[in-house]
């Protein structure tokens, strides 16, 4: 091992943590896991290359670990806008429910995901422009069921 790989790991772990202690504090698991693999008899054929991964891993699982440990008053307190999304949600899908029935059906087509117009006159046998017109009248009575025409 040379102070030029020494040098390398230090570059490198500074570039993975956000202080000189904890980089210090990588590079020595890195070293500490090289040589306890060499005690064990495996020939580390690029010392090199298996410390800068071992760097890589154990970066990644100290940040794994912080974000685990994270004290609940440094969390963000829950606003309005958190609960007001979900009410809102429960009101679209009650709305879709006292729709008539094609306009219910081709809303839910589309809130489950399909929004080609192709696939969706395909699946209920009617012209495409004809689903692009039903879809429209459909929306507008939501909109104007929610109040928001």
């Amino acid at each position: 091992m040379s102070s030029d790989h020494l040098t390398r790991l230090r570059a490198r772990a500074r570039r993975l943590t956000r202080s000189r202690s904890e980089a210090d504090d990588l590079v020595q698991e890195a070293l500490l896991g090289y040589l306890e693999q060499c005690g064990k008899g495996a020939e580390i054929a690029a010392p090199l290359p298996y410390m800068m991964t071992a760097l890589r891993h154990a970066a990644a699982a100290r940040r794994r670990q912080s974000l685990r440990l994270a004290p609940l008053d440094s969390a963000e307190e829950p606003s309005t806008a958190d609960a007001e999304l979900p009410c809102f949600t429960a009101e679209v899908l009650r709305a879709i429910d006292d729709l008539p029935e094609s306009d219910r059906r081709l809303l839910r087509r589309v809130i489950a995901g399909e929004t080609q117009p192709a696939v969706l006159a395909r699946e209920m046998g009617l012209p495409p422009g004809t689903v692009m017109s039903r879809l429209a009248r459909a929306r507008r009575r939501l909109r104007t069921a929610l109040g928001e025409a």
